[in-house]
């Protein structure tokens, strides 16, 4: 996305020769819908996200919504697209992120009476009923959500100098500042080794296996505060029929724009010319091709660049940073039933019974087992659930993704189905629609596109020392994408990095009257690079 958007302003502030260089036959990177179907725009919206899936944001409150940028892209597309190719409108419908009766199922615990959990009864049992040691106390996840709390404020208050603030605790994972700052302030009593009890059980519930001692207690706060800041009212959305959808409603400007997309280009080199442009080397069909740009703007994730020959005259830092930054991994499972069976009450299906007797539209289910989420889809609202469906039946992060590396598709799909089963009931095997062309399983540690994870997810020490480094162009090349923002990980991330490296285009090359016309545009009102934020850019 970052490619795209960045091509798009730089058309707007007339810079006309542009070149995009696509490793993939389509556009969009980790924006990447599956479609189960031959026609994409079909009714029976039989397809999964396989990465972006959901766009926060604060109803009615532009100024507060981190994702701001997003939508007004989503309003800019649409109306560029409204006369000439007007198929390929945005639309956007609810996302459900929270359903009570979404299910709960952890230590093989049910309720007392033999039904699975909904998550509206987990929150009122106590941390006995939910299989956890009694030195946790029951409320371990407020415990969690105050200890970032004075951090969430402080963005509000001001996101930069929030951001400056919080940096001072960039030298902590989530783990150690749990265990060595937070808890024994609020828990006092309590043993050393119970601080690990209580982290891990909150670990379990918020991130992947790992993630707390792994990542950096920075990045943990952003993360959280991108997704969904507590201090408001949060709703989403999702595209209708795909979030693919929006990379491709850039086509017709590429087009029309006479801007040269180049499909299946792998680039593997970057060499320095005696004066001072960039030539760029690519495969493309089994052939090697090489052309000379006056700037060169790289979007593609790091363990990518990493396999690329690259100018030696880039600093240490910048090296340093391609070489270190986190990613962190993920892995999705769709499964498609001949039903929607868990939208209907399981006293009708004869699935397993749960403590509500409640269908489940949209939100999702949370459980130990090696799938860790099902995510039910949003987007059958109207819909009869005796339709086909698919079903977002594993997505996890970390060490629950990597369990998953060492099989096949097709064994993959029958582990993500045993554990449904658990939960769900043998209807989900009754139900199930088998075979390579009708299921799909997304393991992004594997993609060559993305080169060892599935997006970036900053390290103990790394938001200090290597986001500045890595967003700081050098010789003639700009460094772009959600890896290189602050809200990593995320669209509006790919989006907030193109326009910084715009706004070092055109003002390296003496156009700030450009530039100040762009930045007064409807289109990036409310962007805001934070690069106050960061020293060494």
């Amino acid at each position: 996305m970052s490619g795209l958007f960045s091509s798009l302003l730089l058309k707007k502030a007339g810079i006309d020769d542009i070149t995009i260089l696509e490793y993939q036959d389509r556009v969009g990177g980790r924006i990447h819908t599956h479609y189960f179907t031959d026609d994409p725009d079909d009714e029976k919206r039989l397809y999964g996200e396989l990465g972006a899936m959901r766009l926060p944001y604060v109803k009615d409150r532009p100024d507060l919504s981190q994702h701001q940028l997003v939508f007004d892209t989503v309003e800019y597309m649409n109306e560029y697209n409204n006369k000439d190719d007007p198929n390929r409108e945005i639309k956007l419908i609810p996302f459900i992120y929270s359903n009570p009766n979404a299910l709960y199922y952890y230590n093989n615990k049910k309720a007392s009476s033999g039904e699975i959990m909904t998550r509206d009864y987990s929150e009122s049992a106590t941390v006995k009923q939910l299989g956890l040691p009694d030195v946790i106390p029951d409320n371990y996840l407020d415990i969690y959500l105050d200890a970032l709390q004075p951090f969430f404020d402080e963005l509000d208050k001001n996101f930069t100098n929030g951001l400056i603030y919080l940096k001072r605790y960039d030298n902590h994972s989530t783990y150690s500042y749990l265990r060595e700052v937070y808890l024994p302030k609020v828990l006092p009593s309590k043993k050393p080794q119970n601080y690990d009890m209580i982290i891990s059980a909150i670990e379990e519930q918020e991130l992947g296996t790992g993630d707390f001692r792994h990542f950096g207690f920075v990045s943990a706060v952003i993360e959280m505060y991108t997704f969904s800041d507590p201090n408001y009212n949060i709703s989403w959305n999702t595209i209708d029929k795909g979030m693919q959808r929006l990379p491709n409603s850039f086509l017709p400007m590429i087009k029309k724009e006479n801007i040269n997309l180049k499909y299946n280009s792998e680039v593997y080199k970057l060499d320095k010319t005696n004066d001072g442009k960039i030539e760029v080397f690519w495969k493309n069909n089994g052939n090697k091709i090489s052309e000379i740009f006056d700037r060169v703007i790289v979007t593609v994730p790091l363990g990518v660049v990493r396999h690329w020959d690259l100018p030696l005259t880039l600093s240490y830092g910048k090296r340093s940073a391609i070489r270190e930054m986190d990613y962190e991994l993920a892995e999705k499972i769709f499964l498609q039933f001949k039903s929607r069976f868990w939208e209907k009450p399981p006293s009708e299906t004869g699935a397993n019974p749960t403590t509500s007797n409640a269908g489940i539209v949209g939100g999702f289910s949370v459980t130990d087992l090696t799938i860790r989420a099902i995510v039910y889809p949003s987007y059958y609202v109207n819909i009869s659930a005796d339709k086909p469906g698919i079903l977002l039946v594993s997505y996890s992060w970390n060490r629950d993704a990597l369990v998953f590396g060492q099989f096949s598709e097709e064994e993959r799909f029958e582990l993500a189905l045993k554990d449904l089963a658990t939960i769900h009931g043998d209807i989900a095997y009754k139900e199930w629609v088998p075979g390579k062309e009708n299921n799909k399983a997304k393991y992004w540690p594997a993609d060559k596109t993305v080169g060892g994870g599935a997006y970036a997810y900053y390290g103990v020490g790394q938001v200090e020392t290597l986001i500045g480094a890595m967003m700081r162009p050098e010789e003639s090349i700009h460094w772009c994408g959600e890896h290189t923002d602050i809200h990593f990980g995320w669209t509006v991330g790919a989006l907030n990095s193109a326009v910084r490296v715009v706004r070092e285009i055109l003002l390296d090359n003496l156009m700030n009257d450009k530039w100040f016309e762009l930045k007064n545009t409807r289109l990036l009102k409310y962007w805001n690079g934070n690069l106050e934020a960061f020293e060494d850019y």
